[in-house]
């Protein structure tokens, strides 16, 4: 774990583990690293329609990134700033790919409770989930913060494949230059992704995706803390 994580100063709000509910005490991010003290995140998917399948955009992490760098991950992701109460997800779609996101617009999956612990730092973490499905062409989107250096179109039918082996696919990205095609296999990609814990997660998304692509919206309540 990278002492900048660590130290970051950012400010967070506590929950509780047990209950799923914020305390409405707030800690910074590097204490809650390690402590083991559990806040929320905000998780972003955002689903194309692709004929005979559907996409997932994956966001191309920065090399320079703390925690796994230049590796493909969650179209948006990020934590909640203390006292923020609106415009969660919102706010790190426009830093990460410069989109505005209409959140009445967007499927709410609600929560995944997640946990991670090392010798170096103690994740705990209620992953608030969104869908969105959204046509727009790859060379429209920006990277405002420097976080975030790309995005890739992945079949959904490929996720599944990687998902249970590994495997490779020639795939469309766009690096924020140029449109780029890219081979991709396991080793491109963020983890903890294929960590068993992740199984649920991504069958949920996946499902939910397909669904809100082909029908306009989603049937049932997916997760709950």
């Amino acid at each position: 774990m990278k002492q900048e994580i660590l130290n970051n100063k950012e400010l967070l709000e506590a929950w509780d583990w047990e209950s799923g509910r914020p305390t409405g005490v707030s800690i910074t991010r590097g204490e809650s690293y390690r402590t083991g003290t559990p806040h929320e995140g905000v998780h972003l998917w955002i689903a194309r329609d692709a004929g005979d399948d559907i996409e997932l955009l994956f966001q191309h992490r920065a090399k320079n990134k703390a925690l796994y760098p230049d590796c493909l991950d969650i179209t948006v992701g990020g934590h909640v700033t203390f006292g923020q109460d609106k415009g969660k997800i919102s706010k790190e779609a426009l830093e990460e790919i410069g989109i505005s996101v209409n959140e009445s617009e967007l499927t709410d999956l609600g929560y995944c409770r997640f946990e991670d612990k090392t010798d170096d730092y103690h994740h705990r973490e209620f992953q608030h989930v969104y869908l969105l499905a959204d046509q727009r062409p790859l060379d429209s989107y920006i990277f405002n913060d420097g976080e975030v250096i790309g995005l890739y179109a992945v079949p959904s039918l490929f996720i599944e494949l990687i998902l249970k082996k590994d495997s490779s696919m020639i795939v469309e990205g766009f690096d924020g230059v140029m449109i780029i095609k890219r081979s991709l296999s396991r080793k491109d990609f963020h983890p903890m992704i294929f960590d068993d814990r992740m199984k649920n997660y991504m069958s949920v998304v996946i499902r939910s995706a397909r669904e809100l692509v082909r029908t306009g919206k989603v049937t049932e309540t997916m997760f709950q803390i």
